[in-house]
């Protein structure tokens, strides 16, 4: 691939809260020998039903709006979760079909990976989406040949890319960025981070949003919007299971970011939702305006 120009963006005015939910099963796993097989996959039972309308009634009582992104096997097989997710106002994006690593993939894999995803949704919703979600957050960098995938795919923004290592590399900018790309182009647009422990670190829900407190997350946050870049948060349908199958045989690292307070989420989330009101990331993009230059992450002495 050619060299991407990469054009910073942000806001005129504070930015806003972003909410994104990624669509998949307790046992998508990447990098388990064993939850990770597709195989297996119908062997397990479901639980996403209860746990994703449970969200989705959460959001609705503080009228938010989120950008969810479906894995296409959850698409076929639960096509009314996408059908209520679209009822309800919500941005539709694509995670994928099997939850692979995009960096695992050769590029074939990943356009057919991408594209079967995409035809899954588009046949429920009737529209095709256009924002995309790599498993694990595994496209690196700006220079990926799956960023031009995307583009060529006619997708208009991914969110996928991350400054922190190994995720992500540390020189990739930590606001949203348009990448240029021949005579295509994508919108970026990173997920909220912070320092700690001497290094970029991930802000923006899931396993941080339990381990931080409510004070610092907000602090990280507000550095962020008030730099002109959206705040984005991420979690799961899994993390809301009260009775979380207990997944044995998951190494320890796995474990830790999977179960780590966990219980905690329901609560927590339920008060940082009456924090602020999100919105889905295709509403912040519109108000993304070309900056003369990327500053330093907001977040560094959060």
């Amino acid at each position: 691939m050619s060299h991407p120009t990469i054009t910073p963006l942000r806001t005129t005015g504070r930015a806003p809260r972003v909410l994104t939910i990624d669509v998949e099963d307790w046992f998508h796993v990447c990098g388990d020998d064993y939850f990770s097989d597709p195989r297996r996959w119908d062997s397990f039972p479901s639980r996403i039903e209860p746990n994703f309308v449970r969200v989705l009634e959460l959001l609705d009582a503080g009228r938010h709006r989120a950008t969810i992104f479906f894995l296409g096997w959850i698409a076929e097989r639960h096509p009314d979760l996408v059908r209520e997710a679209t009822r309800r106002g919500h941005e539709i994006g694509v995670h994928g079909h099997f939850h692979r690593r995009v960096d695992e993939m050769e590029p074939d894999e990943f356009r057919s990976d991408l594209l079967r995803a995409r035809d899954r949704v588009e046949a429920v919703t009737g529209t095709r989406p256009a924002v995309y979600r790599a498993a694990e957050w595994s496209i690196r960098h700006a220079g990926e040949l799956a960023l031009e995938i995307l583009a060529s795919e006619g997708f208009q923004c991914d969110a996928s890319v991350t400054p922190v290592p190994p995720l992500g590399r540390a020189d990739n900018p930590a606001g949203p960025y348009a990448i240029g790309l021949g005579g295509l182009s994508l919108v970026e647009i990173p997920p909220l981070t912070g320092r700690g422990f001497a290094r970029t670190i991930p802000m923006g829900g899931s396993w941080p949003f339990r381990i931080f407190s409510p004070d610092r997350l907000r602090l990280a946050e507000d550095r962020f919007r008030d730099a002109g870049w959206p705040a984005v948060f991420t979690f799961h349908p899994w993390e809301f299971d009260s009775e979380h199958p207990p997944m044995e045989g998951l190494s320890p690292l796995s474990r830790l970011v999977h179960f780590y307070r966990l219980g905690t989420v329901p609560e927590r989330f339920g008060l940082w939702l009456e924090g602020d009101r999100c919105v889905a990331l295709e509403d912040a993009r519109v108000q993304l305006r070309a900056s003369s230059g990327q500053p330093s992450n907001p977040g560094a002495a959060s």
